[in-house]
């Protein structure tokens, strides 16, 4: 009885963390700093460069409101989720959110 109970723990575990795996998806938030047609190089917190490859099924937001490819920017701060190919190691957008927040004023100077 205690073998079975625990061969029937082991394919549960062993199935979930399949399920689990196939799951990556995960959400990048930075500040844009190269966009391609196929891909964007987000700039994280943390200091890292992280690239995101952009899809034609890509959904773009700006806020509430629907935005496009086109609004994607160097310098605009964007979060992105995403979804990781298992094969290319790639992360593949699912929805690019613009920040609505970002000052429109510009930055100041230094002073010398």
């Amino acid at each position: 009885m205690f073998r079975k109970t625990a061969v029937l723990l082991a394919a549960l575990l062993l199935y979930a963390g399949l399920v689990f795996a196939q799951s990556s998806g995960s959400r990048v938030i930075g500040a844009v700093t190269a966009v391609k047609t196929d891909m964007v190089t987000v700039k994280t917190p943390d200091g890292k460069s992280e690239t995101v490859m952009l899809e034609k099924t890509t959904k773009y937001m700006k806020g509430q409101k629907q935005a496009n490819s086109a609004d994607l920017k160097v310098g605009e701060n964007v979060q992105i989720n995403t979804k990781m190919d298992a094969k290319s190691k790639k992360y593949f957008a699912e929805e690019v959110t613009l920040d609505t927040k970002q000052s429109k004023a510009k930055p100041a100077t230094a002073k010398k």
